[in-house]
């Protein structure tokens, strides 16, 4: 589904927008303002998000999770290649 990758990579881009505004809000000295910890707050959010998303994904079986211990390769058992 390219749709599930779309929505994962536009919440990627959405935590790295707002961690970069917080990075400016630091830079430019507004840390008092409550600027940088509000845009550091939407950057977890975004981030939670994603995590979120991602599992739902799974268990909808939108995406399927690639098998992090292959067994095969190619379709031949590791053990005898």
């Amino acid at each position: 589904m390219w749709w599930v990758k779309l929505i994962v990579i536009v919440l990627l881009i959405a935590a790295v927008v707002s961690l970069a505004r917080a990075l400016m809000s630091l830079v430019r000295n507004e840390g008092k303002s409550g600027k940088t910890m509000r845009a550091l707050a939407w950057r977890v959010g975004f981030s939670a998000m994603v995590f979120v998303f991602i599992l739902v994904s799974m268990m909808m079986g939108w995406i399927q999770p690639h098998d992090v211990n292959p067994t095969t390769r190619g379709g031949v058992p590791i053990e005898q290649q």
